[in-house]
C-alpha cells in the first residue's frame, strides 16, 4: 500500500466530503428503516485515526480528531445535510460508528464509543 503525504487544506477536502457522504448515506438508510452504517470508508479513517496522532508538532491527538469528525458527522445528519433530522439521537449515530467500525480490535472500538459518548454532548 502506498502512503502519501497530503497537505492539511487537501485533507481537511477529502475528510469533509467523507463526512458529508457518510450522513448521506445514514439519512438514506433511516429513511428506508434500514439499519444504520456509516460506511466502512468512515470506520477505516476512523480506526487510522484513532491509532495515529495528527502530525509532528501538532498538540492535537489522533483521538482528538476522531471526536472532532465525528462531531461534525452528527451535525451533517441533524442539521446540514439534504434531509438533515434534528430528531437523529446521538445513539442512533454512535451505531452507526460502531457498525463502520467494526474492523477495529474490540477493545479500542470500545475505548474509541467511550470517548466519542464522553467528548460528544460538548459539541450538541
Amino acid at each position: 500500500m502506498r502512503t502519501r503525504e497530503v497537505p492539511d487544506h487537501i485533507f481537511e477536502k477529502l475528510i469533509g466530503a467523507l463526512i458529508c457522504e457518510s450522513a448521506a448515506a445514514i439519512l438514506a438508510q433511516r429513511a428506508r428503516g434500514a439499519a444504520l452504517h456509516a460506511g466502512e470508508a468512515f470506520g477505516r479513517v476512523l480506526a487510522w485515526l484513532w491509532e495515529h496522532p495528527s502530525g509532528p508538532g501538532d498538540t492535537a491527538s489522533g483521538q482528538d480528531d476522531v471526536v472532532t469528525y465525528v462531531a461534525d458527522l452528527l451535525a451533517q445528519v441533524r442539521h446540514h445535510a439534504a434531509g438533515a433530522d434534528a430528531s437523529i439521537p446521538l445513539d442512533d449515530v454512535l451505531v452507526a460508528v460502531r457498525r463502520a467500525a467494526a474492523a477495529m480490535p474490540a477493545a479500542e472500538r470500545a475505548a474509541m464509543l467511550a470517548c466519542l459518548r464522553a467528548s460528544l454532548p460538548a459539541y450538541l
